[in-house]
């Protein structure tokens, strides 16, 4: 079975919008600038998804280290059905 990256725009407490990315749905990065904050297509995704905290992110990178499955730690681009999806 591969992996398969997402993402999607979300509001990180205390930081505003960010893009988040996903391996198999739980985040393991984000970006905060290369995109418009101010385009209403943005905002709305970010209202519609789930505000994450930095420690939920902590928790979620952790558990992906410890399985060996975090994509900027690991060299995981054969087992992701889609590397052109990871972050640069």
């Amino acid at each position: 079975m591969k992996y398969r990256i997402t993402s999607a725009y979300c509001n990180l407490k205390d930081c505003g919008i960010v893009l988040m990315y996903m391996i198999e749905g739980t985040p393991f990065t984000f970006e905060e600038d290369r995109f418009d904050y101010t385009d209403p297509f943005i905002i709305e995704e970010a209202n519609n998804n789930p505000e994450i905290t930095l420690e939920q992110m902590y928790q979620w990178s952790c558990y992906l280290i410890l399985e060996g499955m975090h994509p900027i730690v690991y060299d995981l681009e054969e087992e992701i059905s889609n590397p052109s999806m990871l972050p640069e």
